[in-house]
């Protein structure tokens, strides 16, 4: 009988998506408190603000190896699109 293996998703993927969905969700509500935030730099770009600092945390942890592999390029694309979506959502609902 031989073992199933399936593809396994890469934990610092999902980190990197998480990360940013929790991070589209504060800032809608960071940037609805506070709107002199959001007229200085727009949203989106706070975002992509976050994405670089969990991107540069990861990939240290890399080339330190205490994880198997660097982030790839669609989990970077993936988790900003995922992230901004949520926040244009909110930002929306928020008014």
């Amino acid at each position: 009988m031989t073992d199933e293996t399936r593809p396994s998703l890469p934990l610092p993927g999902l980190v990197f998506v998480a990360g940013m969905l929790v991070a589209g969700l504060a800032l809608a509500f960071l940037l609805k408190a506070y709107p002199a935030l959001g007229q200085a730099i727009p949203g989106l770009m706070w975002l992509l603000g976050v994405a670089l600092v969990i991107d540069i945390a990861i990939n240290t942890l890399a080339m330190q190896g205490r994880i198997a592999a660097p982030l790839a390029m669609p989990w970077r694309f993936g988790g900003y699109f995922a992230g901004a979506i949520l926040h244009t959502l909110v930002a929306a609902q928020l008014g």
